[in-house]
């Protein structure tokens, strides 16, 4: 499957919001925990959403550790197909400034970190993140956290 807006009509399973910390963790060997390989290992068994934001978040970091030396340029044009086939929905509404900056300033977080709060609480999904700060608003926004122990 390519990475596009779709809904979820194969998948089943209550869903959840990924963000970029735990999907390049996946093409990592240093970043990777249990966590991030039980959710890798779970992808296509429930709907999984990623802000449009996602795309270019993950571009990012291919840019930047390629300009860093941590990827061959092969690797990185590698990394990007696969990404593109991640069984992922790409959520197609993006947030207001307003309401996102509010949702931001109220947790101390990045706009980016924001998009992926923002997502979770409008679909009233659990949040699969390796930042410790996405994490703590997410608890204080009354969001679920995908629980590492139970990943899969």
């Amino acid at each position: 499957m390519s990475v596009a807006a779709r809904e979820p009509a194969a998948m089943f399973g209550p869903g959840l919001v990924l963000d970029a910390s735990v999907t390049m963790a996946w093409f990592f060997p240093d970043e990777a925990t249990g966590f991030t390989e039980a959710l890798l290992e779970s992808l296509g068994t429930r709907p999984v959403w990623v802000p449009a934001l996602w795309v270019a978040e993950c571009a990012n970091v291919l840019q930047s550790a390629a300009r860093r030396g941590r990827l061959l340029p092969g690797r990185r044009v590698e990394i990007a197909h696969e990404l593109e086939e991640l069984p992922v929905i790409i959520d197609a509404e993006t947030p207001a400034v307003v309401p996102l900056d509010q949702l931001a300033s109220a947790h101390s977080l990045s706009a980016y970190d924001a998009t992926y709060l923002e997502l979770a609480q409008r679909r009233k999904l659990p949040l699969a993140t390796l930042d410790r700060s996405l994490r703590l608003a997410a608890l204080a926004a009354g969001i679920a956290l995908v629980d590492p122990g139970k990943a899969a």
